[in-house]
């Protein structure tokens, strides 16, 4: 009489060592913890900050400061700035 004998490998399932989930929760929320609030938006302070770029831009490219000019003032004159 003649047998056959197969061997499979099948891989063992991996979990987490004990309370692994726990811990990288908890370092996650102690980063989470040093980054900074995101700034507060203020619409004027955007379009003054964005005239003085394009009014850099003008020197080097006078098109491109134009159409920026142009954007904002499209944007003022859509939410009422």
């Amino acid at each position: 009489m003649n047998t056959t004998t197969m061997n499979l490998q099948v891989p063992q399932q991996r979990t987490a060592p004990r309370g692994a989930t726990i811990l990288g929760n908890l370092f996650a929320n102690l980063l989470q913890s040093f980054r900074a609030a995101p700034a507060e938006r203020n619409a004027e302070r955007d379009v003054r900050r964005a005239r003085a770029l394009a009014a850099e831009w003008a020197v080097r490219d006078p098109r491109s400061a134009a159409d920026l000019s142009a954007a904002i003032d499209r944007f003022e004159e859509q939410n009422g700035l």
